[in-house]
């Protein structure tokens, strides 16, 4: 398994599918690749500085034991573990179908080709004259989505219906692209390798929005969860909440899950997890994203709280044996809700009041404060930091869940100094 840190919850979930785990963990720009004490009697943990590293690494560690399987449910060693798993000759996808998920460039090339439904999608280099501006005019409602091919939690993301609001867009792009790793966290996952600033444009599309997770095995798939997106309309698009049950009748989520499935598919999915993002509106289903890992922050909760299926430890057994898991159908009266408290502008966090209040709110199963004094957020989208608390919500309704991820809102708040 690779990670970006040696999670608690992550070890428990691999422990319950695997007899031995070897943790491969990215040491901190900088620093010296060492190999820390295990983490339990089961657990070896490595660190290692580059993904030609992290390959030798895996090479010799198999030499000694071994491996069944390498794979990674963090976006930023989806293309290292799948060229583990083709140096080892281990089930899995190819570095190919790993650079198309993390590269929405590439993704949309792959969705055109097989016919999957996807917005019309053009590419271009934000530091050209007048960028963007010819495919501006071809948007038939005049709406288009701007953003770094390989970039991720919705960082850069933006809507753009002006020219003005294009340059300015194409502005944040270029400063995104020369950032140092010390002022962006996650600048190392699309560093340019030359003097240009790449540019993703597509055609905007309405309708709800739906996280559809499944796992597949090279001749099938189970779906693990079907969540709805809180609606986002622009200027960004930040991560608010996702809720189970959804709007849509059954039979439009069974055409949604269908095309998940094949974008899953065209992007090269074999033997593993797939998060697709799809938005349902006039058009039916059409993929925003797709990514071949499970669904990030707290999904891997709510869908074991809806289903009673952890769906880490059901991936270490499929990537295992091959066998997937029976995932047991969501009772009718059971309602689950992930999703964030966001701060609106940059500031160094002050401090951050009413947890106590916002835990003692119904059907709050897990609330965990992110963001503590002295941390500086950087909203979208320019920075990702927006978030100063995480939490899960269960109940017996739709309408309930979403009222308490209200009051929560409500009551938990952060006070913010400018920065200077």
């Amino acid at each position: 398994m690779l990670h970006s840190f040696a999670a608690p919850r992550l070890r428990q979930s691999l422990l319950a599918a695997a007899d031995e785990v070897v943790l491969l963990v990215p040491a901190a720009p900088g620093s010296t690749p060492t190999s820390p004490p295990a983490l339990a009697d089961r657990v070896e943990v490595h660190t290692y500085g580059s993904p030609l590293e992290a390959v030798a690494l895996a090479r010799k560690l198999h030499r000694e034991a071994p491996l069944d399987a390498a794979f990674s449910v963090w976006e930023g060693a989806v293309e290292t573990a799948a060229l583990i798993t083709e140096a080892l000759g281990l089930p899995g996808c190819t570095p190919e179908a790993a650079r198309a998920a993390r590269d929405k460039s590439l993704a949309s090339a792959c969705f055109r080709r097989a016919g999957v439904p996807h917005p019309r999608s053009w590419t271009f280099d934000a530091t050209a004259p007048g960028a963007g501006v010819e495919v501006l005019g071809q948007c038939v409602d005049g709406r288009m989505v701007v953003k770094i091919p390989r970039s991720t939690n919705s960082q850069s993301v933006m809507l753009v219906r002006t020219r003005s609001e294009l340059e300015a867009a194409m502005s944040v792009i270029r400063q995104l692209y020369r950032a140092e790793a010390s002022d962006n966290r996650l600048a190392d996952l699309y560093a340019p390798t030359d003097d240009t600033a790449m540019v993703l444009a597509q055609e905007y599309v309405s309708g709800a929005e739906l996280n559809i997770d499944l796992l597949l095995s090279e001749n099938s798939h189970v779906v693990l969860g079907v969540f709805e997106k809180h609606p986002a309309a622009g200027p960004t698009f930040g991560e608010v909440h996702s809720v189970h049950p959804v709007s849509l009748s059954p039979a439009d989520v069974g055409r949604a899950v269908d095309v998940a499935v094949q974008a899953a598919r065209a992007l090269g999915a074999t033997r593993g997890a797939a998060h697709i993002e799809l938005r349902v509106g006039d058009r039916g289903p059409v993929v925003i994203e797709g990514a071949l890992r499970p669904g990030g922050f707290l999904t891997p909760l709510a869908v074991e709280r809806l289903t009673g299926l952890d769906p880490l430890a059901a991936l270490a057994r499929l990537m295992v044996e091959g066998t997937l898991p029976e995932v047991p159908p969501v009772s009718a009266d059971r309602a689950c809700l992930y999703g964030a408290v966001n701060v609106e502008r940059p500031g160094r966090v002050v401090c951050i009041t009413g947890e106590e209040a916002a835990r003692e709110l119904p059907g709050v199963l897990l609330l965990d404060v992110i963001k503590k004094p002295g941390d500086v957020l950087v909203t979208l989208p320019e920075g990702t930091d927006y978030h100063i608390a995480a939490f899960l919500v269960e109940g017996e309704s739709r309408s309930a869940v979403e009222a308490t991820a209200e009051r929560i809102r409500g009551v938990l708040k952060a006070e913010l100094e400018e920065v200077v």
